[in-house]
Formats: C-alpha cells, structure tokens, sequence
C-alpha cells in the first residue's frame, strides 16, 4: 500500500521533516509552496499497516500527529497556514490548482 504526502499552502524556506510510526520518510531544507500550483513537494511512502501514525514538523514551529488509514485515504495534504500544520487525509488526490 502507498502513502503519498503532498506539501500544499503555505510553506516558505521552512524545513520540513516527516515520520512514519516513528521512521523518518522525509527531512528537506528550503521547502516553499509554489503559488502557481498550492503545491511545495509530494512525495510516496510504502506502508504495510491498515493504520499508520504521521506525523509532520516544521524546523522552529509546529509539529502535528494523526493516525492515517491509507487503503480509506491514501492522501494526505498537509498545509502551513498562519503557523498552523494542518493534515488533511483525503479518499483521492485533491487536484492541483
């Protein structure tokens, strides 16, 4: 089963470091959000549990944990809006604006 994480709104030169159950899956400096397109970086996890805790950190601000069922939401879009992580696990992939 597949994860895939995508970086929306709101990152600028942040750097931002993501866990799966614990294992680091992503850790990037100089992450910003490409206004074009609401979208910073995406990028795919394998996973093997039915549930599987993510969490997300932004280096010197906010970090956030939420349990995630890939097989119902195999989706996540995570923003940065007014110092605020938000995870947003979703059934399909939202399209690019």
């Amino acid at each position: 089963m597949t994860l895939r994480v995508r970086l929306g709104e709101g990152f600028q030169d942040n750097t931002v470091s993501v866990r799966v159950d614990g294992k680091q899956v992503y850790d990037r400096p100089n992450v910003s959000t490409d206004l074009t397109i609401s979208r910073a970086d995406s990028f795919d996890v394998a996973v093997g549990e039915p549930s599987v805790q993510l969490e997300v950190a932004v280096q010197g601000g906010p970090t956030v944990r939420r349990a995630v069922e890939p097989a119902q939401t195999p989706f996540v879009e995570v923003r940065f809006i007014d110092g605020v992580l938000q995870l947003l696990p979703l059934p399909a992939e939202p399209p690019m604006l």
